[in-house]
């Protein structure tokens, strides 16, 4: 009967999360993209591309291939060294056939908020409307939710590859995180 309560009490902490973080919207068959929003994540220590980020590249640049996106953007500062996530991550993108003309690089965000806010710029700047946003699996509810702030239609779209389970747990946290910093933002603002 214990563990019963103890799934209850479970399942009630994750409404929160299911509602503030639901399931991101999908990219929609026959529509081409203006502009693939790669998120950035931090390369390795000795600038090559980490394989975190070789999974973000692959899944833009496939959409990017097949047809579905005109253009890649992509995001991310030197966050955890001083090598440019954008420079590594579009230097990849082109070492796969991505033309240089089609790869636009933002290079001042330093976290999941920022790579979109940075975007947004760009995107208005370029007249891009159709947008959909590549991240790791794991990564994609939360970074739905900041997509929101700043997009009003968009299409998310998740990497292919496995990732480890510390990640969703991490990620978890940090969803939390951004809840607690949202409403606490909310009471400072009323």
């Amino acid at each position: 009967m214990m563990w019963l309560y103890i799934f209850i009490v479970l399942l009630v902490l994750q409404l929160p999360i299911l509602y503030f973080f639901p399931t991101p919207p999908k990219m929609k068959k026959g529509v081409i993209y203006d502009v693939c929003i790669v998120l950035g994540c931090p390369t390795k220590d000795d600038g090559s591309i980490s394989r975190m980020q070789k999974s973000r590249m692959d899944k833009a640049i496939a959409l990017y291939q097949e047809g579905n996106v005109k253009r890649l953007l992509i995001s991310g500062a030197g966050v955890r060294n001083h090598f440019v996530e954008a420079d590594v991550m579009a230097d990849y993108a082109r070492s796969c056939g991505v033309h240089a003309s089609d790869i636009l690089k933002e290079k001042n965000a330093r976290n999941t908020y920022d790579n979109l806010r940075y975007a947004k710029m760009l995107c208005k700047a370029h007249g891009y409307q159709h947008i959909v946003v590549v991240s790791s699996c794991f990564h994609i509810r939360r970074s739905s939710f900041f997509v929101r702030k700043f997009f009003n239609e968009f299409a998310m779209c998740p990497t292919d590859g496995k990732e480890k389970i510390k990640h969703y747990i991490s990620e978890y946290f940090r969803m939390w995180n951004t809840l607690y910093f949202e409403i606490k933002l909310k009471i400072k603002n009323r």
